[in-house]
């Protein structure tokens, strides 16, 4: 395992403005809050907490971000509903794609590495990705 801080994803350290909308059934909700990504472990690790709310309802997220041999990331998180999980993530040429069970998420960061923008998508049961976030993070702090 590499240490975070040697390699691509280090540009996600640092608080990050989160705002975007959330499709519930036919309705959207607004989706507000800070994202955070800090090395731990000696640089080995990226711990990322999210704090949100979704319209009326606040949401936490935690998520412990390891490097793996290709390249890629395991994220590994666990939120304040109840959900845990392990997802994929990769990085390459600002595209960030994720890949979880029956979830992902496609989106570009800009060249100053400041703003992230993109879509959360779920899986249906027709196998068919339904848009479900549109999602924007931007640094606040590095």
């Amino acid at each position: 395992m590499s240490k975070i801080n040697e390699s691509s994803y280090r540009q996600l350290i640092g608080l990050w403005k989160t705002s975007g909308e959330v499709r519930l059934g036919t309705t959207t909700v607004p989706l507000n809050g800070t994202d955070s990504y800090e090395l731990i472990l000696d640089g080995s690790c990226i711990l990322h907490k999210a704090n949100v709310s979704i319209g009326s309802e606040r949401s936490e997220t935690f998520e412990i971000i390891t490097t793996l041999p290709e390249g890629k990331i395991k994220m590994q998180y666990a939120n304040s509903k109840g959900e845990s999980g392990v997802m994929i993530g990769n990085l390459a040429d600002k595209r960030f794609t994720i890949d979880g069970d029956g979830i992902k998420f496609d989106g570009q960061i800009d060249d100053g590495c400041t703003v992230i923008v993109g879509n959360w998508y779920l899986q249906s049961n027709n196998n068919d990705w339904d848009q479900f976030i549109v999602l924007k993070l931007e640094k606040i702090l590095a």
